[in-house]
């Protein structure tokens, strides 16, 4: 029996695990899940900020480092080259007297004391003013006019240098202006430097971080790998393109380097960043035409800021992890009160307890017992009152029932009334009129017949005509029961049409207006419109004697439309109407029934103007 305890206690340990961290059954395990993905979150972004705020920062530094380090051989190298410029300027002084009074043999004495103490200067000349030789270590020159060389002329202003070449060697060409006490230049010290007195003076110069070329100008690598060595700078590498994936680790497209900075596939294809800083405007480079290029591979540095990131990343994850993990120990201190009051409702729920256990305390879980309690109380008595609500409830559905059965017959037969008064309408706009107008007939024939016999047969003849206008009329209004215009085409289009045919039969003058908007309205009110307005143009037609007519239909404001139909006639009295004609009487019902407002003025004499104003909204 013990054993079997164990076992079933083993078996309880991983359950009860993984109820307590299953977010579905415990809120202390939501929350804690909930702060464990906040940290992590705040943990990813913080991450990703920082890794790019250092990153950037980092090559930053770096790229004003690459570009001071390339500053610094500028530096070196025009200091190195200005300071044997100034030394030839100083030679040129020390022989201005004996430029002065042309003492040649002395000259030539004083430039081979300078070449003895100066072994890197293979040949020294002096000039006068007219760019003749008057001195040189080489007497084979002597009393040669240089002037047609540009380096001798430019030492007539100022102190220059600048490359120069043979076929056998290469050197630096120096010059400086001989100057007279008076400070007027008298002639000119030319000198050659070594070219290996510039290899050695490169070799010299270090460059931290990375390592530094020098290019001529003809833009030769002439210092620098052996790789780059007497290679064309133009034609070494490729340019690193944008998303390039070798230099990933400087961010997108290396943008994180100063914009100074540019990237090169230079030694074994890889990636190399390149520091080449501008030239003084006065100084020897830029005389020379030279250029001191700094690089530096691209791994080293991304190498440098990926360890730096992963420490980061490293701390501000076991941060995070930290912080969940104090989050969970006090969400469940939070929320064990909660618990008390979730496992007695369960309780509830299976029938064995009546009442909700309140923790004791007067915080939130205490006020949430409490308030769950007295709500149950209340629900179990008012469980029992509904019970009544719902018996008595069913005795007025069934009463109600009957009541929506009366209303529903009610309503049935107002639709035959409706039908049986537009029936009438119909009747009274067609054949009222035809048979009203065969009465008058007959009543004429009746006093032709003892008054006129010879008439009889003409009045006959009309007489069948409003017979068969009758008929005609008679038909129509059947087909317009059958047929609906308004709903096959639009109230606008219907109105039109229907104008047109009266303009076309009695040939009344016709200005129809009608807003493009409303030529597609086809709902109810617009239906009883239209047979508003066939009443009011037959009555023109037959009554009003017009020679022009005017309709008009258009929106008025919001959702109003109005329709205006004025003649020039012979107008009538709209209060006097006679006994037994309903035409104005029906037409105020209609406009009753659609909700609309009817105006009919007219005078003697002043034609006629029918409004109607009504509701429907417009589509726009």
């Amino acid at each position: 029996m013990p054993k079997v305890m164990a076992a079933v206690c083993e078996n309880a340990l991983p359950m009860n695990l993984a109820r307590r961290i299953d977010p579905r059954r415990s809120m202390a395990a939501a929350i804690g899940w909930l702060l464990i993905a906040l940290t992590l979150c705040l943990a990813l972004v913080a991450n990703l900020w920082l890794r790019g705020f250092v990153r950037a920062t980092l090559l930053e530094q770096h790229g004003q480092r690459l570009e001071a380090a390339a500053e610094h051989v500028n530096a070196e190298l025009d200091t190195a080259l200005l300071l044997r410029l100034q030394a030839v300027s100083v030679v040129a002084s020390m022989l201005s007297e004996d430029v002065q009074h042309s003492e040649g043999a002395r000259l030539k004495r004083s430039l081979e004391a300078v070449r003895r103490g100066v072994p890197d200067l293979i040949w020294l000349a002096v000039t006068d003013a007219d760019g003749f030789i008057v001195a040189a270590t080489d007497e084979q020159v002597v009393g040669q006019n240089v002037n047609q060389h540009a380096w001798i002329s430019q030492g007539l202003d100022a102190a220059w240098i600048e490359e120069g070449r043979s076929p056998r060697e290469r050197f630096l060409k120096l010059t400086a202006p001989v100057r007279n006490a008076d400070g007027a230049i008298i002639g000119v010290v030319a000198a050659n430097l070594s070219w290996s007195w510039v290899q050695k003076m490169v070799a010299e110069i270090r460059a931290s971080p990375g390592e530094w070329l020098l290019i001529d100008r003809d833009g030769i690598v002439r210092h620098g790998p052996s790789a780059l060595l007497e290679k064309r700078w133009q034609d070494v590498g490729d340019p690193v393109t944008p998303f390039d994936p070798v230099v990933a680790g400087l961010g997108n497209d290396g943008s994180d380097l100063p914009t100074r900075i540019r990237t090169r596939r230079l030694l074994d294809n890889r990636p190399y960043l390149i520091a080449s800083p501008p030239n003084a405007r006065d100084g020897t480079l830029r005389r020379l035409g030279w250029q001191a290029v700094v690089i530096q591979p691209v791994e080293s540095v991304a190498a440098f800021a990926t360890a730096i990131e992963w420490r980061i990343s490293i701390v501000l994850s076991l941060l995070g992890l930290a912080a969940a993990v104090a989050g969970i120990i006090m969400a469940r201190r939070l929320t064990r009160r909660v618990s008390v009051i979730a496992h007695s409702a369960d309780a509830v729920l299976a029938g064995n307890a009546t009442r909700i256990e309140v923790p004791q305390g007067a915080d939130e879980a205490a006020r949430l017992g409490s308030a769950l309690d007295r709500l149950l109380d209340t629900l179990q008595r008012e469980r029992d009152e509904l019970r009544r609500l719902n018996a008595e409830l069913d005795e007025r559905v069934r009463q109600r029932t009957e009541e929506i059965s009366r209303l529903a017959q009610e309503s049935r037969d107002a639709a035959v009334v409706r039908e049986r008064l537009r029936l009438a309408r119909g009747l009274h706009d067609t054949l009222a009129h035809s048979m009203m107008a065969m009465l008058t007939e007959i009543r004429v024939l009746k006093r032709l017949a003892s008054s006129r016999p010879d008439a009889l047969p003409d009045e006959l003849v009309r007489a069948e005509r409003a017979a068969r206008d009758g008929l005609d009329e008679a038909r129509r209004a059947i087909d317009q029961l059958r047929s609906n215009p308004v709903r096959d085409i639009g109230l606008g289009a219907a109105l039109a049409e229907l104008a047109r045919n009266l303009s076309e039969r009695s040939g009344i003058e016709l200005d129809c207006q009608i807003e493009p908007a409303l030529s597609a309205l086809a709902a109810e009110p617009a239906e009883t419109v239209f047979h508003m307005c066939e009443e009011v143009l037959r009555n023109v037609e037959r009554h009003a004697g017009a020679r022009r007519l005017l309709i008009r239909l258009q929106r008025v404001a919001n959702d109003d439309v109005e329709l205006e139909i004025g003649d020039d006639g012979i107008g009538f009295e709209p209060s006097a109407g006679a006994a037994g004609h309903y035409g104005i009487v029906g037409l105020r019902e209609q406009a009753d029934a659609i909700g609309a407002r009817l105006r009919i003025e007219s005078r003697r004499g002043e034609g006629t103007w029918v409004s109607l104003r009504w509701t429907q909204r417009v589509a726009a």
